[in-house]
């Protein structure tokens, strides 16, 4: 189990970079549909919401119990100015934050997997269900990513 788990966050996170960089300016700033995100968009999000699992797979590792907050990504593309950010560097933090994170768990026991906490809008949760959480995450934001790239 240990290894299926983060296999899984290694490969998603590998395939969201391999996008990204095997994109162009041109394609990350092509004009969405309405209501989406632009390729830039969607990848500073994952850079944004990548130190947020970062910071809660730490905290589940270091901390008893500890309560993992809930965030909204309504506030982040005008707040922190997606507009005008590099995606390249967006791409470079995600992939320095997959690796290091990847890096901390492979040196995990499987009894770790289960270290609780309390998720502020799930309730229980343990450390192995944030790690499948931000592998899901992450792949459903490479299908849009790929969507939004070929449009």
């Amino acid at each position: 189990m240990t290894h299926e788990v983060i296999d899984a966050y290694k490969v998603s996170g590998d395939r969201f970079v391999s996008i990204a960089r095997a994109s162009s300016d041109a394609d990350m700033a092509k004009v969405p549909a309405e209501n989406e995100w632009n390729g830039a968009f969607i990848v500073h999000h994952m850079a944004d919401f990548e130190i947020h699992f970062a910071h809660r797979i730490l905290r589940l590792l270091t901390e008893e119990n500890p309560e993992i907050a809930g965030y909204s990504e309504d506030p982040y593309p005008g707040n922190l100015n997606y507009a005008a950010r590099d995606w390249k560097t967006s791409v470079q933090l995600i992939e320095a934050t997959r690796k290091t994170i990847t890096d901390v768990l492979s040196r995990v026991d499987e009894a770790s997997l289960s270290r609780p906490g309390v998720h502020s809008e799930r309730g229980a949760i343990k450390l192995q269900d944030i790690v499948k959480s931000a592998a899901n995450h992450i792949n459903a934001h490479a299908d849009q990513l790929e969507a939004a790239l070929n449009s």
